[in-house]
């Protein structure tokens, strides 16, 4: 099985000249480099310099200001590795670029800080809606490419942030999914069962403090389909009822009233 290689540098370039090759043009081209190092070390010092400094006022940022690594790295441009190395004691320099960045980052502490973490409200509200659809999320979790484990504790209710990375596939796999209705009736009649709200019932979903207005009409029509569909396959209504988490008389009553209907 041959493997790919990298094409070699042409000859006159210092890359040639760090692969071995004599040629006088390659030497030269590495002796240009060496005097353009040391002019630079001459006029501006060594390239990269002590960074307990850097390090001392990153760790104030994060112990004492409420900064994480992430949003400083972002904030600033630079590699997340750096600011990690640096905070944690791991590197002792940096270079005098990074340091200056960092050094001259004192942002207004009264501002909300950037956070790679949001309001965990609004996947838990997409997550409710696609299950009242009748969306099984077991296929929104493949989709989505996150943790099934995930997703459950987040429709329990479990803590207050996500990432934004976990929001977005959410999201996304949300506003694709939103207008359709799924396959899956046992679904929907847990999310029935709990009481949680559709697509229609948010103005705007990621407002902790919007309420939900239920659209009746629509989930009355929903209702009708499963213990329409589950009856055409001779279900009890006992079991349609608790399988939908229904009460026993309303499914009865639908029954009924679509048998009269036909």
């Amino acid at each position: 099985m041959s493997t790919a290689t990298r094409p070699l540098p042409p000859h006159g370039e210092r890359r040639c000249y760090l692969r071995g090759c004599q040629r006088p043009e390659c030497v030269a081209a590495n002796k240009r480099y060496c005097k353009a190092a040391d002019l630079r070390r001459h006029r501006e010092g060594p390239r990269r310099i002590d960074g307990t400094a850097a390090a001392n006022h990153l760790r104030h940022l994060i112990d004492k200001e409420g900064w994480t690594q992430i949003g400083i790295a972002d904030t600033l441009g630079i590699s997340r590795d750096t600011v990690g190395g640096l905070a944690s004691g791991r590197n002792k320099t940096c270079t005098r670029k990074d340091a200056r960045r960092i050094l001259a980052f004192q942002p207004d502490f009264d501002t909300e800080r950037p956070s790679p973490r949001v309001d965990i409200v609004g996947s838990t509200r997409r997550l409710r809606a696609l299950a009242v659809l009748g969306h099984a999320l077991y296929d929104v979790s493949a989709e989505a490419g996150v943790s099934y484990a995930v997703i459950r504790r987040i429709l329990r209710g479990e803590g207050r942030y996500t990432s934004k990375d976990f929001g977005a596939r959410i999201r996304r796999v949300y506003e694709r999914r939103r207008h359709t209705e799924g396959p899956s009736y046992v679904t929907r009649g847990h999310a029935r069962a709990r009481g949680w709200y559709g697509p229609d019932a948010w103005r705007d979903i990621d407002d902790p403090q919007c309420t939900p207005h239920e659209n009746r009409r629509q989930l009355a029509a929903l209702r009708r389909a499963d213990v329409e569909h589950l009856a055409g396959f001779g279900i009890p209504e006992h079991e349609i009822a608790a399988r939908l988490g229904m009460a026993p008389a309303y499914v009865h009553d639908l029954i009924r009233d679509m048998r009269s209907a036909a």
